[in-house]
């Protein structure tokens, strides 16, 4: 009952301390967890849950960042009926919940992909609040929904490449390299110039570097266009066969600001990229970006963007 009960403050100090085995400090936060976790609590706009949502999203990044980094979808629906064969017709698809972490069902067959109980799973998650479990309020109003879209093709057959770049006052800092994405999850992380940074998450690393993506300029551009009215967050892409980048999410609470890098000095120092002072002007630039959003006929450009074929 706690996870209803308490209050949001609460539950993020009771939090980190059962992940980390100490409290953070809120009223001074200084590593990057902490700042973090303070804008977990303090900086909560309608553009966070615009951007949050795995539906409305698609406007944000078409006007930001251009409609070629969306992967065309199938089928965008609220209701979980309406995920059928008749309703699909490729053989190879992604279906997701908009409104959570981890609804994602692939079909890489359409003969054996169980409808049934994908659309059951779906149900389920739709009666889930993704707010209560950490707190993270850019989830509590998200209207659940469900959009099924292309499947991208992996290098050589593998999992997809995974470049999630982290962004601090609208400019890219450092980004993650994540591989087998389903399977064996590793990761690595790279400053700007594809550098290897020597730190480490909660995931374990790879043993040899990544090459380059051709496309890094591409996506860190768009990752600044996206970031730009926020203090924090982080913009993931997709790398297919080919080498073109594909949008994923927006993420603004890495593990829900509960996981610190180490060493703990490289989590301090990239706590110092961070000024929290600056809340009053993002607040700002969020308003004029959620006016932008809604002069661009929110919910309704994905209906442009779908590709049957």
């Amino acid at each position: 009952m706690k996870r209803y009960l308490y209050p949001d403050y609460l539950m993020a100090l009771l939090q980190y301390r059962h992940r980390n085995g100490f409290y953070p400090d809120l009223l001074k936060p200084r590593d990057l967890s902490e700042k973090v976790l303070w804008l977990k609590l303090h900086d909560r706009s309608r553009l966070h849950t615009l951007c949050a949502d795995k539906i409305l999203v698609r406007d944000y990044v078409a006007g930001r960042a251009g409609s070629e980094f969306l992967v065309p979808t199938l089928l965008v629906t609220y209701d979980p009926a309406e995920v059928t064969p008749d309703a699909i017709r490729q053989d190879r698809f992604v279906v997701k919940t908009n409104h959570d972490q981890g609804g994602v069902f692939i079909c890489r067959d359409r003969e054996t992909f169980d409808w049934d109980d994908t659309r059951a799973q779906i149900r389920k998650r739709a009666k889930t609040n993704k707010y209560y479990e950490f707190r993270e309020p850019q989830y509590k109003d998200i209207r659940p929904g469900i959009l099924v879209e292309r499947f991208i093709e992996g290098e050589k057959g593998q999992d997809i490449l995974e470049i999630k770049i982290n962004c601090f006052h609208g400019e890219p800092r450092f980004m993650q390299a994540i591989v087998g994405r389903f399977t064996d999850r590793r990761h690595a992380n790279y400053d700007l110039d594809w550098k290897r940074m020597p730190f480490q998450g909660r995931t374990a690393d790879i043993e040899h570097d990544v090459p380059r993506p051709d496309a890094l300029d591409r996506m860190l551009a768009a990752a600044a266009r996206l970031s730009e009215p926020f203090l924090f967050c982080r913009i993931d892409f997709l790398i297919d066969a080919s080498g073109r980048p594909w949008f994923g999410e927006i993420t603004f609470h890495p593990a829900a600001g509960l996981v610190r890098y180490n060493p703990p000095e490289m989590e301090r120092a990239l706590g110092d990229m961070l000024d929290l002072s600056r809340i009053d002007e993002s607040r700002r630039v969020q308003r004029a970006a959620l006016d932008e959003s809604r002069r661009l006929n929110l919910g309704h450009t994905w209906a442009h963007l779908q590709d049957v074929r």
